[in-house]
């Protein structure tokens, strides 16, 4: 089995956790490649697996990183939010023993598509932020749902983000949490001038923003930015994001449970 192991060079635990595993895989057999993230830039790789260890910036980072999009990547947490992981630093060698051992399951989650002006962005696996390419000034833009507009919009941004982004930073803009079952967007205002709240669009539609005032980029998962003349169109990507899971539960439950410290019983 061929290994994409990726750590963070930024919090020492991901490192000295990525060797340890590093020589657990090899030990069974595999061929690993360990990389940091910081060092990925656009390069892409033809695994049968991958293994991200950090916060949920290193973990994002390790999908756009697969040559095939949809190959299964497990999570493991060393972060301050780990919203996408189940595993620790104090689990991570029995669950990756588990993965090895043919003991999991995946789940696949709806990633959405981004175009900025015609060409393609990236498919994001938690949210896009349209926003002014100056820091502190705000964008006017008017939104298309299959026709139908909402015009004169001015804000700050704008987040669009799929079921599994929706208690990231859509959530602290006020939009609502989203089951992973539910194939849709939520598309949230960031500090808006006029009145316009969060609205959630079905995935089998598309959303078509036009930037009429000011200068905007976009940011997809926090990490692939594009700068934006005109329009930015979001949609339902093709290929889903693939997540190794080794316990119970769905992913939305844990999401809320860390997000608003509910006890799921």
């Amino acid at each position: 089995m061929e290994v994409l192991l990726v750590y963070t060079r930024l919090k020492e635990a991901s490192e000295r956790l990525s060797l340890r595993l590093e020589g657990l895989l090899e030990g069974a057999g595999h061929h690993v490649t360990r990389l940091d993230v910081e060092s990925l830039e656009g390069r892409r790789f033809d695994v049968d697996l991958g293994v991200a260890i950090g916060g949920d910036g290193t973990i994002l980072r390790a999908f756009h990183h697969l040559e095939d999009p949809e190959t299964p990547v497990l999570p493991i947490s060393v972060g301050r939010g780990g919203y996408l992981a189940e595993v620790g630093p104090e689990s991570a060698q029995e669950a990756l023993e588990r993965v090895i051992g043919g003991s999991f399951y995946t789940e696949r989650h709806m990633r959405m598509r981004v175009e900025a002006d015609g060409d393609r962005v990236a498919d994001v696996v938690n949210d896009a932020y349209l926003s002014a390419t100056e820091p502190g000034k705000v964008i006017e833009y008017s939104i298309s749902l299959d026709g139908f507009s909402l015009n004169g919009i001015v804000s700050d941004g704008l987040v669009v983000s799929t079921p599994v982004g929706s208690t990231a930073y859509s959530f602290s803009c006020g939009g609502p949490a989203v089951d992973d079952s539910v194939e849709c967007f939520v598309a949230a205002p960031v500090a808006p001038i006029t009145y316009f709240r969060p609205v959630v669009v079905s995935g089998l539609k598309s959303v078509e923003v036009e930037v009429v005032g000011g200068r905007a980029t976009v940011l997809c998962d926090g990490y692939v930015r594009r700068d934006v003349s005109r329009a930015v169109k979001f949609y339902r990507s093709p290929h889903y994001a693939v997540i190794v899971r080794v316990g119970v539960g769905p992913l939305f439950e844990r999401r809320l449970r860390k997000r608003l410290g509910w006890t799921i019983r």
